[in-house]
């Protein structure tokens, strides 16, 4: 019941489920945060300087961007700074098929603004 609450409730501008933000029998969502999409291992820059192994990257996160699957993360990615980075399955009008920026906030969960001019998107985390 209480996942089901979180599908109603992801569903933050009242599209229709089955357009969007979607509860099917294997999975549910819940609103996209900075804490639940980062990285929990992460490559810095500043790894370069060590001269132990460095561990792989965590997976991304699955993700759904304005009813477009795919995946998620958060994380320095090997540079100096947090971006996020999203990768859908299909082109987003905006976003593109592969998109990555380190000018982001979360206004809400589940709301990015992103960039210089107030672009934004929704975002939800797929829980399998």
């Amino acid at each position: 019941m209480f996942l089901q609450y979180l599908v109603h409730i992801a569903n933050v501008d009242n599209r229709p489920e089955h357009d969007s933000f979607m509860a099917s029998e294997t999975n549910f969502t819940i609103p996209a945060t900075e804490e639940n999409l980062s990285l929990e291992v992460d490559r810095h820059m500043m790894d370069s300087q060590s001269t132990e192994p460095l561990p792989e990257p965590s997976p991304p996160h699955s993700v759904i961007v304005d009813g477009i699957r795919g995946e998620a993360a958060i994380g320095c990615f090997g540079t100096w700074s947090t971006r996020i980075s999203i990768v859908l399955e299909e082109e987003h009008h905006e976003l593109g098929k592969e998109f990555m920026t380190k000018y982001f906030r979360f206004t809400e969960p589940g709301v990015v603004h992103w960039g210089h001019y107030g672009q934004s998107f929704r975002i939800v985390k797929t829980l399998e």
